[in-house]
């Protein structure tokens, strides 16, 4: 008796073969073949909008993950340029949500180059500047975990590596490590026998944990065992580098390794445009921004009552925060006679040009009962704001 999954694949192999009666291209009974309909239409599960809205309400509820599959097939059903800048920036934010903060800064970088709005390309830009630390504080503990891992099988050979390449993105984690791997890493490394190749390497890695164990003395007789000995090797440069730097220092061994400049591919290098429009006020009314590290405050108000509502008696601004924070106060009394101001405060430059000042007569009633009073107000108050960070 045949079992049932073999009359499965017997059944299966029949309606394969040319002219069976059973399959699927073979005549049915009415001696006319099947119909198949070719130019059936298959529609997606979803719309641009649906899809959008299933992905704001993962998001929301930090399921990052999920929203990733909704934002990606959103990405896919849209050639509207704006939007897809915007979807590049969602993209961006659950990525660095999931701790994946290289892809995070990538998709940060395409949704600058799009048609971004400026508030969220000021985002853009605070991200981009902090998600390379942030990564490189993620890889400094991932080596510095397989370290630890490693130490604990006895696998210090490669343990060393890890710990070292830890150290230089993230210095501080020597202060986590009370295992003991310093030590048994300098007694393996000084019993250790290498091939006349890897021997300067071995002597570096040598001097380096010689360093940081605080033995300085056998440190720099290493590095000068390496400049003598193998005066041709890369580690011969680097140990006249570090010698040099250890004369004037004693400080950790390790050279730290700065987070890389993920901004550079999107913003000149010159100087950084945090934020920059053009607003005109007709009326009393208030604009207010805060960025990364920067924060404005525009302003048309009025002191007295019965200023007609196309008009404004004061035009302030407010540049900076805290105890740097600046203020500029303009009266339609005085006027403004300057074209342009700037202002610089923790390393922000913030200038604005005024590209438009109209003033009119306006009429008001007297508080003390001198009836009507004509007096000069502003009608319309037009500048240009820009806000760039200062490259040192």
């Amino acid at each position: 008796m045949k079992k049932p999954y073999l009359n499965f694949l017997l059944a299966a192999a029949v309606m394969a073969i040319p002219g069976s009666s059973t399959g699927l291209n073979a005549q049915v009974r009415s001696g006319k073949r099947l119909e198949i309909k070719q130019n059936s239409e298959v529609t997606a599960p979803y719309n641009l909008q649906k899809c959008l809205l299933r992905a704001e309400e993962l998001f929301r509820a930090n399921d990052y993950r999920e929203a990733l599959i909704f934002y990606y097939e959103g990405l896919a059903m849209t050639t509207n340029e704006e939007v897809k800048a915007k979807l590049h920036f969602r993209i961006g934010e659950c990525l660095e949500g999931v701790r994946r903060f290289d892809f995070a800064a990538y998709h940060y970088k395409l949704a600058m180059q799009g048609k971004l709005p400026e508030l969220l390309a000021s985002r853009a830009v605070m991200k981009l500047e902090h998600l390379p630390e942030l990564a490189q504080t993620e890889e400094a503990n991932r080596l510095f975990n397989r370290a630890m891992a490693l130490y604990a099988k006895r696998n210090i050979r490669e343990a060393i590596d890890d710990y070292l390449a830890s150290l230089r993105l993230m210095p501080t984690l020597m202060a986590k490590d009370e295992s003991g791997l310093i030590e048994d890493a300098v007694k393996y490394l000084t019993f250790l026998s290498e091939t006349k190749e890897r021997e300067p390497d071995r002597l570096l890695k040598l001097a380096t944990l010689l360093e940081l164990r605080g033995d300085t003395e056998k440190a720099t007789q290493t590095l000068q065992q390496i400049i003598i000995i193998y005066p041709d090797s890369d580690q011969a440069g680097q140990a006249e580098e570090k010698l040099e730097q250890f004369s004037s220092r004693t400080t950790a061994y390790v050279e730290p390794t700065r987070p890389r400049n993920e901004l550079s591919e999107v913003v000149s290098e010159e100087q950084v445009v945090l934020f920059q429009d053009s607003f005109s006020f007709n009326a009393a009314g208030t604009i207010s921004r805060e960025l990364y590290g920067a924060a404005f405050t525009l302003r048309a108000s009025n002191e007295r009552t019965g200023i007609p509502a196309d008009r404004f008696e004061i035009f302030s601004i407010t540049l900076g925060g805290g105890s740097e924070q600046r203020d500029f106060v303009f009266t339609a009394e005085e006027g403004i006679d300057q074209k342009n101001l700037r202002f610089e405060a923790e390393g922000i430059r913030y200038t604005v040009v005024f590209s438009a000042v109209n003033q009119t007569s306006g009429y008001i009633q007297d508080l003390y009962g001198g009836g009507r009073r004509s007096v000069t107000l502003f009608s319309n108050v037009a500048v240009q704001l820009k806000v760039e960070r200062i490259e040192e």
